[in-house]
């Protein structure tokens, strides 16, 4: 069953361990969960911007956590591409096809944003830098998920709110009409 937005996530269907065997970190402000592959070319190019918005944000109380979304990938494959993009994430590998169930996830690149009350306050896009798959506005006018995290560690009400992630489209869960 999918969280909805403002609803508390079930902490069940979180995961509890890295792909490296370590605790899934939980930000005392928040949790940014980054869906990638590292085969689409638009988690690499966002790789920079994800890159900048880590260090930023853990200094503020809120962790990233870069979870991969397709069957397919090894903790290798995944590895690799956090090392290669400069992305030095805790992965998560298995089960994260039952994690982007859960929280709603339909596309990658995308984030969703867990408060530090375990509500699900943000789902989407990174930022509106792209229109379609391979079509870029040029640089971003709306930095969406800049916005949440602010407000997350300047201690603000966020309203929850979605945007559409335009990336890669994932398989329909099981229990999706």
């Amino acid at each position: 069953m999918t969280t909805g937005l403002g609803a508390a996530v079930n902490p069940e269907a979180l995961p509890t361990t890295t792909a490296e065997g370590r605790a899934v970190p939980r930000g005392s402000k928040g949790t940014v969960y980054y869906f990638a592959g590292p085969e689409c070319p638009m988690a690499r190019a966002y790789a920079p911007d994800v890159a900048r918005l880590v260090e930023t944000d853990r200094a503020r109380g809120i962790e990233w956590v870069m979870a991969f979304p397709e069957e397919d990938i090894t903790v290798e494959m995944a590895t690799k591409f956090s090392r290669d993009y400069s992305l030095p994430l805790p992965l998560i590998v298995a089960g994260s096809t039952e994690l982007c169930c859960e929280l709603g996830v339909k596309s990658f690149p995308s984030v969703v944003v867990i408060d530090a009350r375990d509500r699900l306050v943000y789902r989407g896009r990174i930022d509106n830098r792209y229109r379609a798959l391979g079509t870029t506005f040029g640089p971003p006018s709306e930095r969406d998920l800049q916005a949440v995290t602010d407000a997350l560690a300047g201690g603000n009400a966020i309203a929850p709110r979605e945007t559409i992630a335009i990336g890669c489209v994932l398989a329909p869960c099981p229990t999706d009409p």
